[in-house]
C-alpha cells in the first residue's frame, strides 16, 4: 500500500512540474513549505525552502533578476517571527501565492497547544475570578509555550489605527478581553473640574480583587467619538474614577438606557463607558485575560472545557504581518490567509501596480489592508474580525491625477470589533478610486468612509452598519466643498439603524455641508434615514428606491445659512486648493464660482428628482427650507408594497401603480441583490467562503398576482368653504365675472346691498375686468380686497366672489373664521364669525400670519372632525387658510384636460398614494396634475394638505 501511495504522489508531482514547465522561460518558480529547509534551493516541489523570507532573498540573485518570480506556498501555517517585508521594485512581476490553491496561512501569531491549558488552582487567581467561572477558566504560562512579548494596551478608538497588545483567537474567532458590562454601558454621574475625574453609576467594582491594570472604553461626550484610557485611580466605594488623561472632547453625564435606546436621541448621547481588562469580569465563554506581571493567560473556552486537540488557539505577536515597502511595484499576493497580526495584515505605502487577490485576512488589531499609491487592485478578498477592513488612497488632488485604484468583489464583515469610530469597512481617499461589487456587513461605525475627489462607488451591498455609534452612515463623508466628482450608484443599503443614543444614522450621510455628490439608481431598504444632506450644495439624488423608513426617507438642512455651520472652515480649506485654475474650473464649474455667491453656505442647487418613496405613516422629509433651496420634483410617494415586484426578495421593480411613473420618467429597473456584491468566489478557494446572509429571502420570488383595484375614496366633506372646493351656495352670482357684495362701503354707499335694488344685490366692475382680467383670473379677482378697502374707506365690509369657480373671500377689518360648527363646543356659531381670541391675544386683527395660523389649532380644538373643516380669513387682505381633512388640488387653468375641475378632492391619491395622511405625497400631486394639465409655466397647480393647514404650488 505504501508503494502504491508513493507512486500516486510521484505521478501527481510530475504532472505538477510539467504544468510549471509550460510557463514562459522568463518565469522562475520558488517553492516554500513549512516542512521545507532554508538550506534547499527551492526550485522544485521536492526541495522547498522553509521560510518566505529566504525565498525573497532569491529574487535578487543573478538567475532571477530579469524574470518574473512566483513564490509558490505549499499548504500549512507560516508563523512569522517578524514583519515579512517585500521590497521588490523591478519591472518584472513578483507573485506570492498559494500553490495550486492549497490551504496556506501566514500568521503573526503563535499557536498554543490545547494540552498546555490547565485548570486554575492558585488561590489568588481563583479569588479574582467570579464564582461562576472558577471551574471553567483555563490558564497557561506564556513563557512555557515560547511567548514572551505580551505587548501593552494603549489608547484606542476614534480614528486610532490600533496596535493591539497580545490577543487570543480560538478556531479563527477572536476572544473578548474581560470587561464589564459585557453588553451595554455604565453611565457617568458627576464630572469634576480636572476634566478627567468623574463618578459613575455602578457597584460592580466593589466585588473585584487586586485589579491594578484597569482600562475604560467609552463615548465620553459624543456618541460618534469613542476612546479607551487607562484608569489612574479607582475608588469603588465612592464610585470615583480618575483617567490617565482628559478625554478628547470632554466628559458629561450619561443617559444610556439599554431598554429604551429609541428615546435616547441627540440630547442624551455620550457620557457612558465600560471597564476593560478586568480579570474579575472573566465571566462568560469566549472571555480572556492576560496577567502581564506573571505572564499568565486565562481563557474561558467558547465551546468545550477543556480544549480538544483539534482546537486551534493562537495569540498575536507580530505587529504587521506583511509590509510592501515604499516604492515597491509589480507585486501580486494571491490565494492565502493572513491572520493574528497586532496591527495590519498588509501595509503598503507609496506603491504602484500592486494586486492583492483572493486573500483571507482576519483577526487583526487594525485594518486588514492599509495601502496608498496608484494602480492598486484589491479584489476577491474575505476580510473579517478586524478594526477596519481596507484603507486605500492615492492620486494627486491638486492636479486631479487619478489613482486608478480598484477595490472590488470583496466581503468585509465584523469590523470595528474593539475600537469603533474610524474602524471603517473601506476608508477611501485621494482621487479616482473605483469601489465596486463589495459586501460590507456588520460594522461598528461606517461601511465606506470617503474623502476627496472623483470616486465611483457602485454595485456594493451595505447592511448592519453603525452598530456601536450614532450620527453615522452606511456611507459617509463631510466638511469639504472641493471634494467633487463622486458618484454613488446601483448599490443596496439596508438595515442601518441607530442602536445607541445620539443623532440619527443614515444609509448615506453627507455631513457638514459636503457637496456635489450624485446619488442615483440605488435601493434603500428599512433604514432609519435613507439619505442625509447636511447643508451641502449641488447634490443630485435621482431615480432611487426609498423603501420603508423607520424615521424619514431624507434628512436635509441649511446649517451653513448666513455663515453658520462650518462655512468658515470650508472656505479656509477651499483656499488651499487651486479650485479656480483652468483644470479645476473646467472639471467643477460650480465650485469655481462658489465665492461669487453672497451666501456660499446656503444649500443651493440640490436636486431630488424622479425617486420612488415608500413608507407607511412616516414623513418622507425632515428639514428646513425644503422649498427654498431644494428642487424636490417628479418624485412619487406610495404606501402600498404591492407596487413593487418582490420586496422580501430585494426585487423593487416598479409595477401596478408605479408602472406608468416608471415609463414616464424612464425609471430604470432597480438593481437586484444578485447583481450587487462579489461576482466571484472570495478568499482562498480552499475555504469555500460564501456571501453572508444579508436580509433578503433567497430563491425565485413567487409570481406576482394581478394588481389590486380599490374603490376610490370619497371627499371627506361636501359643505362650502371659501376656497371654492364645492359650489358657492351663499352668494348666487353669475358663473362669469368678479363680483362684490358690500355690507358697508362708507365712501360709496351706493355699492351697499341695502342701497341697491333687490334685483341687483351684487356689484361687478366690468370696466376693471377688461383692464386687469379679474373676470377670468380667480387670483386677481380675490386679491382685489385691498384695492376695494381703499375705495370704500374705513369701516368697510364686503365679500368678493369669483363667479366661474365660486371661490370667495371677505374684505374689511379683523380676523374671521368660516365655520360650520364645532362638535366639541355645541354652542359655537356657524358661518362667518369673528375670531375674538386671535384679535385679543395675538394681534390677529392686524397681523395676517397670526390670524391665519388660527385655522389649524381651532380645527384640532374642535376635534379634527373631517365633517367640520374650518377656514381663517384675514379681512384686510382677504387671504385664507383652510384646516380640515384631505388633500385638495386647485388648478389655475388646465388646457390639456377640460374634465378636470377647478378645485377637487384627490380621490385617487387618497386611495393609492396616502395623500390624505402624507404631506409630501399630497404636495407631489401638484406637480403631477400640472403635467397632466399640459405643463404650462404660467398656470400653477396648488396642493392643499388640510390636516396641516399647508399648501404648495408647482411650478
Amino acid at each position: 500500500m505504501d508503494i502504491l501511495r508513493q507512486l500516486v504522489l510521484n505521478i501527481y508531482s510530475i504532472a505538477l512540474v510539467n504544468c510549471f514547465l509550460l510557463d514562459d522561460l522568463t518565469t522562475v518558480h520558488i517553492f516554500v513549505s513549512p516542512n521545507g529547509s532554508d538550506s534547499n534551493r527551492g526550485r522544485d516541489i521536492w526541495n522547498p525552502l522553509r521560510t518566505i523570507e529566504k525565498a525573497l532573498l532569491q529574487i535578487v540573485e543573478p538567475g532571477t533578476k530579469n524574470k518574473d518570480v512566483i513564490i509558490e506556498l505549499r499548504s500549512g501555517y507560516y508563523e512569522l517571527q517578524s514583519t515579512l517585508k517585500i521590497k521588490h521594485t523591478g519591472p518584472r512581476q513578483l507573485t506570492i501565492r498559494a500553490s495550486q490553491d492549497q490551504d496556506v496561512h501566514i500568521t503573526g501569531g503563535k499557536r498554543i497547544p490545547s494540552s498546555a491549558f490547565k485548570r486554575v488552582t492558585e488561590s489568588m487567581a481563583l479569588q479574582r475570578l467570579p464564582s461562576t467561572s472558577r471551574n471553567k477558566v483555563l490558564q497557561v504560562r506564556l513563557s512555557d509555550v515560547g511567548v514572551t512579548n505580551l505587548g501593552t494596551i494603549t489608547d484606542y478608538g476614534y480614528y486610532i489605527k490600533r496596535l493591539a497588545a497580545l490577543e487570543v483567537f480560538e478556531n479563527n474567532k477572536p476572544l473578548t478581553l474581560a470587561r464589564y458590562p459585557n453588553k451595554g454601558y455604565i453611565n457617568i454621574n458627576t464630572t469634576y473640574s480636572d476634566k478627567k475625574s468623574f463618578t459613575y453609576d455602578s457597584d460592580q467594582p466593589k466585588q473585584w480583587h487586586h485589579e491594578s491594570d484597569v482600562w475604560v472604553h467609552g463615548f465620553w461626550y459624543w456618541s460618534w467619538s469613542d476612546r479607551a484610557y487607562k484608569v489612574q485611580h479607582l475608588d469603588p466605594e465612592k464610585r470615583n474614577i480618575t483617567l490617565s488623561k482628559p478625554p478628547l472632547y470632554g466628559i458629561k453625564k450619561g443617559h444610556y438606557d439599554a431598554s429604551a435606546i429609541s428615546k435616547g436621541g441627540y440630547s442624551k448621547q455620550g457620557g457612558y463607558f465600560r471597564f476593560v481588562n478586568v480579570m474579575s469580569e472573566l465571566d462568560e465563554p469566549g472571555d480572556y485575560y492576560v496577567d502581564r506581571e506573571r505572564g499568565i493567560l486565562y481563557v474561558w473556552p467558547s465551546n468545550s472545557v477543556p480544549y480538544k486537540d483539534s482546537d486551534k488557539i493562537y495569540v498575536s505577536i507580530v505587529p504587521t504581518c506583511i509590509e510592501i515597502s515604499s516604492s515597491a511595484a509589480n507585486v501580486v499576493l494571491e490565494g492565502f490567509s493572513i491572520e493574528a497580526c497586532r496591527q495590519f495584515g498588509i501595509i503598503a505605502s507609496s506603491v504602484s501596480k500592486i494586486t492583492l487577490s483572493k486573500l483571507q485576512i482576519q483577526n487583526t488589531g487594525s485594518y486588514g489592508i492599509n495601502t496608498r499609491g496608484s494602480n492598486i487592485k484589491i479584489n476577491q478578498c474575505y476580510i473579517r474580525n478586524t478594526d477596519g477592513g481596507i484603507s486605500i488612497s492615492g492620486g494627486d488632488r491638486k492636479t486631479l491625477t487619478p489613482s486608478r485604484n480598484e477595490v472590488s468583489d470583496n466581503v468585509i464583515l465584523n469590523f470595528g470589533r474593539v475600537g469603533y469610530v474610524g474602524s471603517d469597512g473601506i476608508s477611501c481617499g485621494g482621487v479616482g478610486n473605483h469601489i465596486h461589487h463589495n459586501i460590507l456587513y456588520r460594522g461598528s461605525y461606517t461601511g465606506i468612509h470617503w474623502r476627496e475627489n472623483d470616486h465611483l462607488f457602485e454595485y456594493n451591498h451595505l447592511s448592519k452598519m453603525c452598530l456601536e455609534a450614532s450620527d453615522c452612515g452606511g456611507m459617509m463623508t463631510g466638511r469639504d466643498w472641493a471634494a467633487r466628482g463622486n458618484i454613488i450608484r446601483n448599490n443596496h443599503f439596508h438595515d442601518i439603524k441607530r442602536l445607541v443614543p445620539g443623532a440619527d444614522v443614515r444609509g448615506i450621510m453627507l455631513d457638514d455641508q459636503f457637496s456635489s455628490v450624485i446619488i442615483e439608481n440605488n435601493v434603500f431598504h428599512d433604514n432609519d434615514v435613507h439619505v442625509n444632506i447636511g447643508g451641502g450644495r449641488n447634490n443630485i439624488v435621482r431615480q432611487n428606491i426609498f423603501f420603508n423608513t423607520s424615521q424619514y426617507s431624507m434628512q436635509i438642512d441649511a446649517r451653513g445659512h448666513n455663515g453658520g455651520g462650518n462655512t468658515n472652515v470650508l472656505i479656509g480649506n477651499l483656499n488651499r486648493l487651486p479650485y479656480q485654475n483652468d483644470l479645476w474650473s473646467h472639471r467643477y464649474p460650480k465650485l469655481a464660482s462658489i465665492m461669487s455667491d453672497n451666501k456660499p453656505g446656503d444649500p443651493e442647487g440640490n436636486q431630488i428628482t424622479d425617486n420612488i418613496f415608500h413608507s407607511i405613516n412616516k414623513p418622507h422629509f425632515r428639514g428646513q427650507h425644503i422649498a427654498k433651496w431644494f428642487n424636490v420634483s417628479e418624485n412619487i410617494f406610495v404606501p402600498d408594497e404591492s407596487s413593487f415586484y418582490a420586496p422580501l426578495y430585494g426585487n423593487f421593480k416598479p409595477i401596478c401603480l408605479l408602472k406608468d411613473f416608471a415609463a414616464e420618467t424612464s425609471f430604470p429597473n432597480p438593481i437586484l441583490p444578485i447583481d450587487v456584491g462579489p461576482r466571484y468566489q472570495t478568499g482562498p478557494v480552499i475555504t469555500n467562503l460564501v456571501k453572508p446572509a444579508l436580509g433578503y429571502l433567497s430563491g425565485i420570488p413567487p409570481t406576482h398576482g394581478a394588481c389590486r383595484l380599490k374603490s376610490l375614496a370619497k371627499p371627506p366633506v361636501s359643505i362650502y368653504l371659501p376656497d371654492g372646493s364645492v359650489p358657492n351656495f351663499i352668494y348666487n352670482v353669475s358663473q362669469t365675472g368678479c363680483w362684490f357684495s358690500f355690507d358697508k362701503c362708507p365712501n360709496h354707499p351706493a355699492y351697499e346691498k341695502t342701497k341697491r335694488p333687490l334685483s341687483m344685490p351684487y356689484y361687478r366692475d366690468m370696466n376693471a375686468e377688461m383692464k386687469d382680467n379679474s373676470g377670468t383670473d380667480e387670483t386677481i379677482c380675490l386679491n382685489k380686497v385691498s384695492e376695494m378697502i381703499s375705495k370704500c374707506g374705513n369701516g368697510s365690509s364686503f365679500a368678493v366672489i369669483f363667479g366661474p369657480t365660486g371661490a370667495m373671500t371677505l374684505g374689511g377689518d379683523g380676523c374671521y373664521f368660516a365655520t360650520y360648527g364645532c362638535p366639541r363646543v355645541k354652542s359655537m356659531a356657524s358661518g362667518f364669525i369673528r375670531d375674538a381670541w386671535a384679535e385679543q391675544h395675538v394681534n390677529g386683527a392686524h397681523e395676517e400670519s397670526a390670524c391665519l395660523s388660527r385655522a389649524l389649532p381651532q380645527w384640532r380644538y374642535c376635534g379634527s372632525d373631517p365633517a367640520f373643516p374650518l377656514a381663517s380669513i384675514y379681512k384686510p387682505t382677504g387671504h385664507i387658510k383652510v384646516a380640515g381633512a384631505g388633500c385638495w388640488i386647485k388648478a389655475q387653468k388646465c388646457p390639456a384636460d377640460n374634465s378636470l375641475k377647478h378645485m377637487f378632492y384627490d380621490s385617487f391619491g387618497a386611495t393609492y398614494l396616502l395623500t390624505d395622511d402624507d404631506i409630501e405625497s399630497c404636495f407631489s400631486r401638484a406637480e403631477y396634475f400640472w403635467r397632466k394639465c399640459g405643463s404650462h409655466p404660467e398656470y400653477k397647480v396648488t396642493a392643499y394638505f388640510r390636516p396641516a393647514g399647508k399648501s404648495q404650488s408647482f411650478p
